[in-house]
């Protein structure tokens, strides 16, 4: 905000001075409000209620609350101060703000001091003392508005005297007071006293343990907050995992039993009271069951705790059969759906509870199938007498995590602890785990860098459409996850029933997308089940890959099948085995489970699910196994065990964590140079079992895990972190440069602080594991790991085997941020002198080679290049001499030292050639450009290493300097130019140390490999108070390096940017700005706008970016992407501004930054997969290859899909001839037309994602049968008509049409259909024809398009084609014909408006004509001249070639006189002329009439001359293409060796420095502003190639990166206290013998006592329940939602212009009178309509 008043300086009075000061004083405070993001700590004073209204019993409960609260506060002197007061009818002070200065002596107090005293409870007289006592002295020096004083007042009961006056006098004071009420505390006495709604009311006393969790929270809050600053909607956080939409079905017929039936109400409520239900976070749906099926609280409903209480109170047990089949079904019709509450489509959580007793009358497993279907999570709890079965086929894949079985009804009680945490781990699962797993995953799979992969899918008729859908689904999504490229991952598929069908081979598709869609384009087969031949196919198909790639690569196969195999599969299975193929055997529903064991041959490779739905659920599964071999092949690590080994965890479990160890131990390959492994136990002591060096074999290790005894007492968690900390050291056989893991494996809480001690380990790099069963606080092992991915939470020990190979495979390929080199022109300079011996060369290259191992190499991803020096440069290959991996490494594997001196200046100057386009350079087109030298000695020309160096990095190119032993660190720096990029080690073998760091620098200068061209990209940018400037220009660097990876300019990549606060700033709009540099410019240069955090208001704003009108191009198809960036929670609704963003196709990715709400992130990008979370703004630039990564795979799957069918007719054809020959047409423009078809952009209803063509051939005159199969288009599409035989001319005849139309397999109106006939004219009557293809058109067929061919006998049959043709939109009068200009891109606009009629609704769309071509541009810079090459010998003169194809037709001349007139008459309308129908509907009568039957055929006129060509430019000199020049002569051997000169003093090694700020010395620049391409200068003639080199070995794998933080998580609620004993009531008379009773809670410490006699030891308590939370009241009802989206409708055609008048034809014979329309038909769709209208008038033409 800039303030610049003006003032006259004439008669200013002494008051007028004081008003312009005061003026001044509040502006300048105004501004520093807005700038300050507020105070973080303050002065907190707890007032606790000691009351005999809350009662002695329940004070240990209070005594808890307060010990939570100091030990989860930081208090410091400079942080929170903390003060404790308990009253009734007065106040006790326990101690000052200043008393104590940490928390140990407050604690100590506490448990020595802190007694119940009883009393009246007067509030109003406690408020009035602690106002005198605490906040009217001194505060000691500090500040109030830096530490706001804080009163937390907790009441059990309406207080006997006022508290209003006290409350407001406090506040007047500064004091923010937050009250909090158990019991039966009074709603009024709370919002009395509490500052805005910081007033939260609890069910019970026990509730306060989870709650202390919350305070926290909103204890932060309260010091933050700003009495009347925030005017808007005040949107609550939820309180931990809580945002989701929970349905409860429930059984209602309890059989009469009264109990039962309370013990299952007394569930519910005991569920719902701890959920923390608010219509942001949870909302609660309930339904009832029996025969019939009522919805008894909607999720729109549900949003209001005490109302949804009520509706369980309710209540009432029905009679009647249980129909649960039917109550699912109503469930996802009725309950689950956006109307009535759901909020499916903003990316909540959906989950339906079903609890039942008895198994159901109806059928189960279709209704759950399609629930799930629709995204909704089932648990199911069964009792008594629910059927295993049913409930296993209900529920959710896996069983064991998703059904629950209890036998009998008070069990139900027990079970709800479980139960929450259950739901709790589920909500995480879904918002955070999940899909930071599945990245963990990707990253790991990049390691299979080779494979050949079939898979084989039964297509029999058991499997329905959805289910073959949901087949085709799962195997994308595990081939999306490599590296689909002929050198890497290459994937083939074959479908099989009663034979087999090769659908595609394993190198016909070489990218991810075609690969997609051609999985996607698999027809279902039909018939029976014979998987044993389809193996024996697949295996000879296997075998040629493997000779393909000489059987150096892992070949796998899936097979997925649904039922049991007809015919033996035990011996190709074993065939399969003896080709070491692995197979992977995939059981759904009715397969065999014997026969997927026999086909996989191992149990590790066999997955059964009871539905298509569960497949999702195994996908990770399959892809880690197939992955694991190769993330695990070097496996290198030292992990220790921290193993809880308290009295809680008993012998069976110690036991069962002992085998899971083991079961780890034995998966690791153990060893010196591998993996270490060592133990330590805790409870409240640290036991060493064994350091990390001591065993060095999994049986030793697996001996000293069973010698391990059980130490007992309680959970010291924090105390055991900071103890293993010393056995990551190398005293304690830690390794250097060996990734360090620490996995933490309890059953408890910790009963310390955990967050410190887990820090301190995670910043030296050790990553930490936590498996945790549900005995444990999971908010702790979050705060351990650092993020929730890290976590592993199970319900028993019994579960820990599911979790072992996830565990091990996160070790092998923990996640590295930049795990490839993508895009990048790399050369080596070699230092290739004397200094350097055999051993010392070889370890250079090594370091060499595991750069290249870690780089996708090719000729679009990354480029090597290399030259070694000594006395003289010699160049070892060029960078684009080789595109694959294993040609590098065996010429860099084959090199041998030179000898010599070290010219290292003059080598340098020697690689700028190599930097040239000529030489394989792509600096020209954005690839950056990377020289990396490495050198052991000082260089002989060191003064001109300076001038040669800075002219390369001048020049756009990275110097990466490393230097070993004799190396100069000054010559060094000279090279790199910042020292962050010249590395120096003492001796070779420290290579390997740097060889990560040198990694980074390379990895981190690469662009990410993009997989599309155009994409429109918008920046939100958070602007608000609580960014630092500091932190805001870290966020604008991260911005402007995501810039660096993409190609912008107008017609690629366009960027856009907007900034928010609780005000809307839009910065620049899409397209203003081209180019990389100016964009980073424009980015830098955004001023902070500081405010609030209102992101719901900035997503409304942005959208009107995302239109044409501002340089959008939603309307073309380009794929549309809005990246979020913010810090903070916001302060306003996000979720339905989110969703109308999406619903208009604009994919939105988030990235959060600290302490940020992931649940509120997910509502944004309405997906997990699109959201990202980093500790701080300095690990952005850790995410920017990710985020990148994301928006170059933005673009959906596509839901619109059209089928072309292209048949020919080719009269001239003769018996024994093949289909292409004397067909010259077909090979130069068929394969151009079906590349132009092959995708459809500018699909109005699929913006961002291409329309699906697929293509199938219909050859009718084959010799032999030919069988069409659509397939997605191919370089090699074409290979399946050049064998084809014919046996005499194909005839356009009804004939032919039938069988073009019998192509199609599959009918469905979903589908566009198209057939695309190439023709040389009509052999069949006209009007013969026109009715057949009336006929299909009714059938539905889209569309018949023909293209005329040349060279037909009777050009009048070429003229009759129009009449067959339909489905051409404006395009009907004009007919296609072989040759034409933009024929391809003619076809392509009527295939998109077949896609409009068919997936869009949208039956009439207007395109523009083609634009006039533009003026030739301007020559380019004369390019650099080339190497001159010797003048080649003058050629012979060439002969004459042949008759080149026909070229482009012409435009079309000035019209002809007419022919003679034809017998048939205009199709004129009878009748009076009515009014102007809509124009461009297809295939309404009399469109065509204008045009009579064309004449005969006339005299052949003369040619016609050929139309002027356009200007030419002047051509440049020609000069003479010659031969490569010879090299130049060599320098003369000196044999004399000159004096060796003294060694200089070696300098100390300093460490590397952080880059410093943009526009100092060290700033990296990614890529240079690059000049104007010149004109390619004359290219030699390539030389002979080498032989071919040996392989190289494989070398070491480089040691990976450091993961990021997570963010912080929300504490979990802890143990609660026993609850308070009731007065014993009357004896009654003897019952049997009862179950014995479960053990009571733990109880806290009450004070020292005498020391009384030993007594025997008693039974351990269980851990108490979790309560409740309760931040936050309850939000008022929210308004009434905006009405849906409307569809758009389709732009009226406009009115064509009238025709010219033509000559007057014979008149024709009078039309008949039309007969009689039918009945109007009511309640028509406008589809229905418009299709009603074409057919009518077909039916009935004038």
């Amino acid at each position: 905000m800039e303030v610049s008043p003006r003032f006259e300086v004439e008669d200013f009075s002494g008051h007028n001075m004081m008003l312009l000061i005061l003026f001044l004083v509040i502006i300048c405070s105004h501004i520093s409000v807005n700038q300050d993001s507020g105070p973080e700590y303050a002065d907190v004073v707890f007032l606790v209620d000691s009351s005999d209204r809350l009662g002695s019993k329940s004070f240990p409960f209070v005594k808890m609350f307060i010990t939570k609260m100091i030990s989860s506060l930081p208090i410091e002197a400079d942080k929170y101060r903390v003060a404790l007061a308990q009253y009734s009818d007065k106040l006790h002070s326990e101690f000052h703000l200043s008393t104590f200065k940490g928390r140990s002596p407050m604690l100590n107090h506490l448990r020595k001091n802190f007694g119940f005293i009883g009393g009246s409870l007067q509030i109003g007289k406690a408020l009035q003392e602690a106002h005198r006592t605490y906040f009217s002295a001194p505060t000691n020096g500090r500040d109030k508005k830096q530490f706001p004083p804080i009163l937390v007042v907790l009441a059990s009961s309406e207080s006997e005297d006022d508290v209003e006056e006290a409350s407001k006098a406090l506040r007047k004071d500064g004091v923010k007071i937050i009250s909090v009420g158990v019991q039966k505390a009074s709603e009024e006495n709370l919002k009395a006293m509490a500052t805005s709604q910081f007033h939260f009311n609890l069910r019970t006393v026990r509730d306060l343990s989870m709650f202390s969790q919350n305070m926290t929270h909103i204890i932060k809050d309260v010091t933050k907050y700003k009495e009347g600053a925030v005017d808007d909607i005040f949107v609550e956080a939820c309180q931990g995992p809580s945002m989701a939409d929970v349905v409860f079905l429930l059984d209602m017929s309890i059989n009469g039993s009264e109990e039962n039936f309370d013990y299952l109400k007394g569930f519910l409520e005991e569920s719902v009271s701890a959920l923390d239900i608010k219509e942001n976070c949870m909302r609660v749906g309930l339904v009832a069951y029996s025969n019939e099926t009522k919805v008894i609280n909607s999720l729109s409903m549900g949003i209001n705790k005490s109302e949804v209480l009520q509706h369980i109170q309710n209540l009432s047990p029905r009679t009647g059969k249980a129909y649960t089949g039917a109550a699912i079904k109503k469930l996802r019709k009725e309950v689950f759906s956006a109307r009535n509450g759901s909020r499916k489509n903003q990316g909540v959580p959906q989950i339906a509870v079903l609890v039942t007793h008895r198994d159901s009358e109806d059928n189960v497993t279709k209704a759950a199938v399609n629930l799930r279907r629709e995204g909704v999570t089932i648990f199911t709890l069964g009792i008594e007498g629910a059927s295993d079965t049913q409930l296993e086929k209900i529920a959710s894949h896996p069983a064991e995590q998703y059904v629950s079985k209890l036998k009998t009804f008070a069990d139900l009680a027990a079970h709800n602890q479980t139960f929450l945490k259950k739901l709790r781990n589920q909500i995480t699962h879904t918002v955070s785990v999940f899909s930071e797993r599945t990245e963990t995953l990707k990253s790991g799979c990049v390691d299979t860098e080779e494979a050949d992969i079939y898979l084989l899918i039964d297509g029999s008729g058991s499997t329905q459409a959805t289910d073959f859908h949901e087949m085709k689904t799962f195997l994308s999504e595990v081939v999306g996850m490599f590296n689909i490229a002929p050198h890497k991952v290459r994937v083939g598929a074959v479908q099989y029933a009663d034979s087999w069908d090769l659908e595609f081979e394993i190198n016909k598709y070489s990218n991810k997308q075609d690969l997609g869609k051609a999985i996607e384009n698999i027809r279902q087969m039909g018939g029976n089940t014979n998987t044993g031949a389809a193996l024996n196919f697949t295996l000879s198909l296997l075998q040629k890959a493997k000779k393909q790639r000489g059987n150096k690569v892992p070949c796998h196969l899936v097979v997925l099948t649904n039922g049991m195999s007809k015919d033996s599969i035990l011996e190709p299975a074993n065939r399969l085995r003896e080709e070491h193929i692995r197979v992977y055997a995939i059981g759904i529903k009715e397969a065999n489970q014997t026969q997927l064991r026999e086909i996989a041959g191992e149990e590790k490779r066999v997955y059964y699910v009871h539905n298509f739905d569960a497949l999702k659920d195994i996908r990770n599964q399959v892809v880690q196994e197939i992955c694991t071999e190769e993330a695990c092949k070097d496996m290198k690590a030292d992990i220790m065990f921290l193993v809880d080994s308290s009295g809680s965890i008993g012998p069976e479990n110690f036991s069962k964590m002992k085998t899971f160890m083991k079961n780890l131990v034995s998966k690791s390959q153990i060893g010196p140079d591998r993996v270490q492994i060592g133990v330590v136990q805790f409870s409240d002591i640290n036991k060493e079992e064994f350091q990390l060096n001591r065993f060095m074999s999994q049986s030793d290790i697996s001996n000293a895990i069973d010698q391990m005894a059980h130490i007992g007492q309680t959970t010291l968690t924090g105390s055991a972190l900071s103890f293993v900390s010393q056995y990551f050291s190398p005293t304690k056989g830690a390794r250097p440069n060996i990734r360090k893991f620490l996995i933490l494996i309890t059953d408890g809480e910790a009963q310390d602080i955990v967050k410190e001690p887990a820090v301190v380990l995670r910043q030296e790099g050790v990553i930490i594991y936590s498996v945790g069963v549900f005995g444990s606080n999971v908010t702790q092992l979050e705060e351990i790991s650092g993020r929730p991915e890290m976590v592993f939470y199970v319900e028993n020990f019994d579960i820990l085997q599911r979790i072992e190979d996830d565990l091990v495979f996160g070790i092998c390929s923990p996640r590295e941020e930049c795990k490839r080199i993508e895009v990048l022109d790399v050369v080596f300079v070699i230092d290739s002198s004397g200094s350097i011996d055999y051993d010392e060369y070889n370890i250079m290259k090594d370091f060499m080679i595991g750069l290249v191992k870690k780089a996708d190499v090719g000729k679009n991803q990354v480029r090597f290049g290399a030259l070694k020096y000594a006395d003289d440069p010699e160049v070892l290959f060029y960078l684009d001499d080789f595109g694959t991996k294993l040609e590098v490494i065996s010429v860099l594997q084959n090199d041998q030292a030179m000898g010599g001196s070290t010219y290292t200046a003059e080598a340098l100057g020697f690689s700028d050639h190599m930097f040239t386009e000529a030489r394989g350079s792509r600096l020209n087109k954005g690839v950056p450009q990377v020289l990396i030298v490495i050198t052991d000695g000082e260089s002989h020309d060191a003064d001109k290493l300076n001038a040669t160096a800075k002219a390369l990095r001048d020049k756009g190119i990275l110097v990466l300097a490393v230097g070993i032993d004799g190396a100069n660190p000054m010559e060094l720096l000279a090279m790199a130019g910042s020292s962050d990029k010249y590395f120096f080690v003492e001796t070779f073998g420290g290579l390997k140390g740097i060889f990560s760091d040198v990694t980074a620098s390379v990895c981190n200068s690469s662009k990410v490999d993009c997989e599309i061209d155009k994409v429109d990209l918008v920046f939100l940018m958070d602007g608000s108070t609580s960014i630092q400037p500091n932190d805001f220009k870290k966020m604008k660097e991260f911005l402007a390096s995501v810039v660096q990876d993409f190609d912008v300019s107008l017609n690629r990549v366009r960027i856009g940017a907007a900034q928010f606060s609780d005000t809307y700033h839009p910065e620049f709009p899409l397209g203003t700005f081209i180019g990389e540099k100016e964009i980073s410019f424009q980015i830098e240069n955004i001023k902070q706008i500081f405010g609030n955090t209102h992101i719901g208001a900035a997503l409304r704003e942005v959208e009107h970016y995302f239109r044409p009108d501002m340089g959008s191009r939603i309307n073309t198809g380009t794929p549309q992407v809005l990246l979020v960036l913010t810090d903070g929670q916001s302060q306003d609704e996000v979720a339905q501004a989110a969703e109308a963003l999406r619903h208009r196709g604009i994919d939105i990715y988030s990235v959060g930054i600290g302490d940020v709400d992931d649940q509120q992130l997910i509502q944004i990008t309405g997906t997990a997969e699109k959201k990202l979370t980093v500790h701080n703004f300095d690990e952005l630039k850790k995410v920017n290859k990710r985020i990148v990564r994301n928006i170059c795979t933005t673009g959906g799957e596509s839901n619109c899909f059209v089928d072309v069918v292209v048949g020919f007719d080719v009269s001239t054809q003769e018996k024994g001839q093949t289909l292409l020959e004397g067909q010259p047409w077909m090979e130069t423009y068929l394969q151009d037309i079906l590349r132009a078809i092959s995708s459809l952009n500018g699909v109005s209803c699929e913006v961002g994602t291409e329309t699906q063509v697929s293509v199938a051939f219909q050859v009718t005159n084959a010799m032999e049968k030919y069988s069409p199969k659509f397939e997605i288009y191919s370089e090699n599409i074409l290979n399946s008509l050049k064998d084809i035989t014919v046996k005499g001319p194909s005839l356009l005849n009804a004939n032919l049409l039938d069988s073009l139309w019998d192509t199609f397999q599959n009918k469905s109106a979903a589908r566009g259909k198209v057939v695309l006939l190439f023709s040389d004219g009509l052999d069949d009557d006209v009007e013969k024809l026109e009715q057949k293809s009336d006929e299909l058109r009714k059938e539905g067929l889209n569309a018949l398009v023909t293209v005329a061919l040349d060279g037909p006998a009777d050009s009048s049959d070429l003229a009759d084609l129009p009449y067959i043709e339909f489905g051409k939109g404006f395009e009907y009068r004009t007919q296609l014909s072989i040759g034409m200009r933009e024929l391809g891109s003619r076809l392509s606009k009527q295939l998109v408006n077949v896609a409009e009629r068919t997936c869009c609704c949208l039956f009439c769309k207007c395109i523009g004509g083609d634009g006039t071509m533009g003026d030739p541009g301007p020559p380019g810079k004369r390019g650099p001249p080339g190497f001159k090459g010797s003048e080649g010998y003058l050629g012979e003169e060439g002969i004459a070639g042949e008759r080149g194809a026909p070229g482009p037709v012409g435009e079309q001349g000035t019209k002809g006189c007419y022919g003679t007139k034809g017998p048939k008459g205009n199709r004129g309308l009878n009748g009076q002329e009515g009014e102007v129908g809509e124009n461009g509907i297809d295939g309404l009568n009399g469109e065509q009439g204008d045009n009579g039957l064309p004449g005969r055929k006339g005299e052949k006129g003369d040619e016609g001359s050929q139309g002027s060509p356009g200007k030419r430019g002047t051509p440049g000199d020609r000069g003479a293409k010659g031969l490569r020049g010879d090299p130049g002569a060599p320098g003369v051997d000196n044999s004399i060796e000159g004096p060796t000169g003294l060694k200089g003093e070696r300098g100390r090694q300093g460490r590397r420095g952080w880059p410093g700020p943009p526009g100092t010395p060290g700033s990296r620049r990614k890529t240079a502003a690059h000049g104007r391409r010149g004109h390619t200068g004359p290219q030699g003639t390539a030389g002979i190639p080498g032989p071919d080199g040996l392989e190289g070995f494989l070398g070491l794998k480089g040691p990976q990166g450091p993961r990021g933080e997570a963010g912080v998580k929300g504490e979990k609620g802890g143990v609660g206290s026993k609850g308070p004993q009731g007065p014993p009531g009357p004896g009654g008379e003897a019952g049997n013998q009862g179950r014995l009773g479960s053990q009571g809670n733990k109880g806290e410490p009450g004070d020292l006592g005498e020391k009384g006699a030993v007594g025997f030891p008693g039974p351990r308590g269980l851990q108490g329940n979790d309560g409740s939370p309760g931040y936050g009241s309850v939000g008022r009802k929210g308004a009434k939602g905006q009405e849906g989206f409307p569809g758009e409708s389709g732009p009226k055609g406009e009115i064509g212009d009238p025709g010219g008048p033509g000559e007057t034809g014979l008149k024709g014979a009078r039309g008949k009178m039309g007969v009689k329309g039918a009945k109007g038909l009511a309640s028509f769709s406008t589809c229905e309509l418009i299709q009603y209208v074409r057919d009518r008038s077909r039916k009935y033409p004038a």
